[in-house]
């Protein structure tokens, strides 16, 4: 999916929950992006910044967040699973 120029990215209208679970060292996210597939959907994930971009008919939905404490990263161990309209995001923190 091409990054679309800013005119087109439509503000992000889909039920998201974000939970950082400090005990685990893990921050999750799910997002209920139904009735769009998995074909739709972008996930990048740098070392202080959560992406997760959808495309649709009018542009590109796109949330963004940067939710960690300054003295923790995201670490290596990540997984994205998309099961019946809802995309869940697992991430490991560390710290820096």
């Amino acid at each position: 999916m091409a990054a679309p120029p800013s005119s087109e990215v439509a503000s992000f209208p889909f039920p998201t929950q974000f939970v950082y679970e400090g005990r685990a060292d893990r921050f999750r996210a799910a997002v209920d992006i139904s009735p769009a597939t998995i074909d739709d959907v972008t996930v990048e994930v740098g070392p202080r910044r959560l992406r997760i971009a959808v495309d649709r008919p009018d542009g590109v939905a796109e949330r963004t967040v940067t939710p960690l404490p300054r003295d923790l990263v995201f670490g290596d161990e990540r997984t994205a699973v998309y099961n019946n309209g809802v995309l869940s995001v697992s991430v490991e923190t560390r710290r820096r």
